[in-house]
This record gives structure tokens, C-alpha cells and sequence, in this order.
């Protein structure tokens, strides 16, 4: 079992994780100088949704099926959502060594 500070870690990572994910939404949405009108209208969802999700007020779970329409409403895969927000999150404390640094 797992111990409490791990949970922690998790839990703190997977927050983290999640408002990246939406800030690699906005992120891609206005590079493609798309405005959330627009991705909500390709996505099928509202406008108050994705201003949600790209300012981490979701406080329930949403789908794939969902994030997905809203990539190819942007115009990308949905891998490209959670790479960037991977790549903004940095690795998970679990995959951290101590003593060793990915920069070297």
C-alpha cells in the first residue's frame, strides 16, 4: 500500500497536471488564433465550458471523447493536449531520482 506521502505527491502532481492541460488548451487554441466561441462550436460544447477548462474551474471529471472533440475543433490530436501539459507539469515526482537531474 501506498503510503499518505505518496498519495500526497499523486494528488498534487495530477492537480498540477490538470491546470496545465488547460493551459496547453488556450495555448494551442489562440495559436491558431481560434477563439472559444469557435472551439466550443467545432467541440459541441459551451463557450462557458472551455473557458472552464483553460482556467482549471472543472471540478468534475470530463471525458476523453469530450477533450477530444475539442482537439480536432483546435485542430490537433488530443496527444498534443496532454504532451504539452506533460512538458508544463515537468516529470511526476514518482520517476524522480534523487540526485539526478534531467538536464545533465
Amino acid at each position: 500500500m501506498k503510503s499518505n506521502r505518496d498519495r500526497a505527491a499523486y494528488e498534487r502532481y495530477r492537480k498540477e497536471h490538470a491546470r496545465c492541460l488547460g493551459m496547453a488548451v488556450e495555448e494551442l487554441r489562440t495559436a491558431r488564433n481560434l477563439t472559444r466561441s469557435e472551439v466550443a462550436k467545432g467541440a459541441n460544447v459551451s463557450v462557458r465550458w472551455i473557458q472552464r477548462l483553460e482556467t482549471n474551474q472543472l471540478h468534475t471529471n470530463y471525458t476523453i471523447g469530450r477533450l477530444d472533440r475539442v482537439a480536432r475543433a483546435i485542430g490537433v490530436d488530443l496527444y498534443d493536449f496532454y504532451k504539452r501539459a506533460g512538458e508544463m507539469a515537468g516529470p511526476p515526482p514518482w520517476l524522480e531520482t534523487e540526485g539526478i537531474h534531467n538536464d545533465e
